[in-house]
């Protein structure tokens, strides 16, 4: 619980929000109770990160077809087509190619094959990706020796066949992943962020509650404290009584994204329960009816509009999905329902990264990303820098003893480095020198 905490508060820091060790015990215990069925379950896979209180693996995020690119480039194609193909065979070429293009799919099936074969009589099978097969045709047609040919069949090729780029894929508890669910170093950010979002506390309602678990991918190279990372996508899955609800993905939802995801998050139950992967799906939300908002909770529902259940094959009964939780402040660690804030009305406290005591925001101050106390925070008397760095006695014009940060303290006594009784003058105990009893000490620094 302890690292839990500590993650807790690098997210409390990293916002500049007040909070107090009690109030993040308070949700960090509160977590452990809810989430404590979820964590049994998950447990048990064989990629489970405890560290990362998350399933955690390698995956491939495809990128949907354009269906803009291919219809501006088959157009293109059928234009040089017109002007090149004799007019007893154009029919033919238009049929075979916009049976090719018109699925916009990177294959085709046999139907459409079907069609293809008898206008441009070319050898095709099915799995054969769909631009392959729209060479073939424009090959032999005789398209592909026109001098805009290979430019406009790489643009279709392209789009029919976006890359899938390797992520890393986390199926998380964590509840700092929980917090950082719209990051603000993310390329997006949705409602729940807690920088500027207007769902806040919704962070803090998913993160107590029974049945939310947040799914995510991050760049490959990323192995450890995922809740630092940019999310390149998110997703939340709700899971009770072998039912799973897939709500609503950002940054943009498609079936393309949809459809792996739910795959992965469905394999890693049915590897954890070790039951057969075999699942019903139902897509017609309003249909679904299975999803419930707890009174008090502060997060968006988007799960109202947009999502789907699956659940395992033989299930009879489809529970109710209570989603959420009223949130606790991370300050006083009472119960409130102000879904724009992580905190109620309660007076602002902070914890000091220095001594780690929790104190008034008025006795303390944000710097370099941190809150510290005034009894850990000090001002050079020189320069008037605020540092939690150590500082180092000097004297004022008037041989007044100060306190000065270390650049100072090093500019105060550059006459010493060039003194030629130095190396002898602490010996001794020079007393006819104010310098004396300190030089040792930025020697030392």
């Amino acid at each position: 619980m302890e690292e839990l905490k500590k993650a807790f508060y690098d997210v409390m820091y990293k916002y500049g929000k007040p909070f107090s060790e009690h109030g993040v015990m308070t949700n960090l215990n509160a977590w452990a109770s809810a989430k404590s069925p979820l964590l049994d379950i998950l447990r048990r896979h064989p990629n489970w990160d405890e560290a990362a209180k998350a399933v955690v693996l390698e995956f491939k995020e495809g990128r949907e077809i354009d269906r803009s690119i291919v219809d501006e480039a088959s157009y293109e194609m059928l234009e040089i087509a017109e002007d090149n193909i004799p007019a007893e065979r154009i029919e033919a070429f238009r049929k075979a190619f916009k049976a090719a293009v018109g699925e916009y799919s990177r294959t085709l099936n046999e139907n459409t094959l079907t069609v293809i074969r008898s206008n441009a009589n070319i050898r095709c099978v099915e799995g054969e990706k769909a631009s392959r097969i729209i060479g073939k045709i424009c090959k032999a047609f005789g398209l592909n020796t026109h001098s805009r040919y290979n430019h406009i069949f790489a643009q279709l090729s392209d789009a029919l066949n976006p890359i899938d780029i390797k992520r890393t894929a986390v199926l998380s508890l964590h509840p700092c992943d929980f917090l950082e669910m719209s990051s603000s170093i993310n390329t997006w950010t949705s409602c729940h962020n807690l920088r500027d979002g207007g769902y806040k506390g919704g962070t803090l309602s998913y993160m107590t509650d029974s049945v939310s678990m947040i799914f995510f991918t991050v760049d490959p190279d990323i192995k450890e404290r995922f809740y630092k990372a940019a999310r390149r996508t998110r997703q939340m899955f709700f899971y009770k009584g072998n039912c799973l609800f897939q709500s609503k993905c950002y940054p943009k939802g498609s079936s393309d994204v949809d459809e792996p995801n739910r795959a992965v998050v469905q394999k890693i139950l049915s590897e954890c329960l070790e039951t057969p992967n075999l699942w019903v799906l139902k897509t017609n939300i309003r249909e679904i009816n299975c999803c419930e908002t707890v009174e008090g909770s502060t997060h968006y529902p988007d799960y109202n509009s947009y999502g789907n259940l699956s659940f395992f094959k033989g299930t009879e009964d489809i529970p109710k999905i209570r989603i959420g939780s009223k949130p606790i402040c991370v300050n006083c660690g009472r119960r409130f329902s102000n879904h724009s804030q992580i905190k109620c009305s309660c007076t602002e406290t902070v914890v000091c990264k220095d001594c780690g005591r929790t104190v008034q925001s008025l006795m303390a101050s944000y710097t370099d990303g941190f809150f510290h106390c005034k009894a850990c925070l000090h001002i050079c008397a020189a320069c008037g820098k605020t540092t939690h760095d150590r500082m180092y006695p000097a004297f004022d014009r008037r041989g007044r003893p100060i306190e000065v940060c270390l650049d100072c303290y090093s500019l105060s006594h550059e006459p010493c480095f060039a003194c030629s009784v130095k190396s002898i003058c602490g010996i001794i105990g020079n007393s006819l020198c104010p310098r004396t009893a300190v030089i040792s000490e930025l020697e030392v620094a």
